[in-house]
């Protein structure tokens, strides 16, 4: 049984989508396509113009349907809701989409990621994820809380931080304190977070196959990380690469990690496979330019990669 078959309370979460998946879809050539889904980073919203435009490019030029589909008020939420709960909404969000029954593909940004890792390996009865193309994706974990900037809100969040990232309160009510990972209290890490151990089958005594097999039946997998990425740390946690316990250096490259050599979730026989890219573009977070875009992100979406 996966996390969220037990919590049908979610169910009654409001669910926002920018602009109506089947409206969207409808004027959009099907034939022969697996459309995709936007999952937006922390601290933005579907109707922002950076994450609307981008994805408007990315359906322009693969030619296949799709949308950023958000998760509850976009912004706020994006801060304040737990990400197990984030992926939740998505989960049952993907479930009630007819055009996505059959099939589909994700293109993550940023915490995005961690939203889509999870609905590839918690979400029960959802449909299938072909490829999922992931920049930016702290998937092994951040030494370091991403600025929020000014405003009561990031206030709160502040005052969340220094109550203790890994007490109850603050890992039910701060997003990335789920994925934070501090390589000298792994102790605390691995007893009191409450998403990201799970997500990457960290606890030996409870590694789940079934998030092994799912995430593992991907078609391809796209890891992009930015060479100038000062947001996510370290940046290497874009390819699972991260600090060994105990240290704050180096960054081991994933294939130095347990995680990959003892294949927790499926990396390893996939990298192996050939079924993974190990991107790197030059830029800081998330600003891909349109020739890496056209290059790196494309081709995975275009209606012969449902073949």
């Amino acid at each position: 049984m996966g996390p969220f078959s037990a919590t049908p309370s979610s169910v009654g979460l409001l669910f926002i989508i920018t602009i109506s998946a089947a409206t969207l879809l409808s004027l959009l050539p099907l034939a022969s396509s697996i459309p995709f889904i936007v999952l937006h980073g922390i601290g933005d919203e579907c109707k922002s113009g950076k994450v609307s435009h981008f994805t408007q490019m990315v359906a322009n030029l693969s030619g296949s349907p799709g949308f950023c589909l958000e998760v509850g008020n976009g912004y706020w939420d994006s801060w304040f809701v737990p990400m197990k709960k984030q992926a939740e909404m998505v989960c049952n969000n993907v479930k009630t989409i007819d055009e996505l029954s059959n099939g589909y593909n994700i293109v993550g940004l940023s915490q995005g990621n961690l939203v889509s890792r999870a609905v590839i390996e918690f979400c029960e009865d959802g449909p299938p994820v072909m490829n999922y193309i992931s920049l930016a994706g702290p998937h092994a974990g951040i030494a370091s809380v991403p600025m929020c900037g000014n405003g009561t809100w990031c206030e709160v969040a502040d005052e969340l931080i220094k109550a203790g990232i890994y007490t109850d309160f603050v890992q039910d009510h701060l997003a990335p304190s789920g994925y934070l990972k501090l390589p000298d209290d792994m102790s605390a890490y691995l007893s009191k977070s409450k998403f990201l151990p799970q997500l990457n089958n960290e606890h030996p005594e409870a590694r789940n196959p079934t998030f092994k097999q799912r995430f593992s039946s991907l078609k391809n997998l796209v890891l992009i990380m930015f060479e100038e990425d000062e947001v996510i740390v370290p940046k290497e946690t874009a390819w699972f690469g991260f600090y060994p316990d105990g240290e704050f250096s180096p960054v081991l490259p994933v294939q130095q990690t347990r995680l990959y050599q003892e294949d927790w979730i499926g990396l390893k026989q996939m990298n192996e496979e050939g079924r993974v890219q190990f991107v790197k573009v030059s830029g800081g977070h998330l600003g891909i330019s349109d020739s890496d875009l056209k290059q790196y992100v494309i081709p995975h979406l275009l209606p012969a990669a449902a073949h």
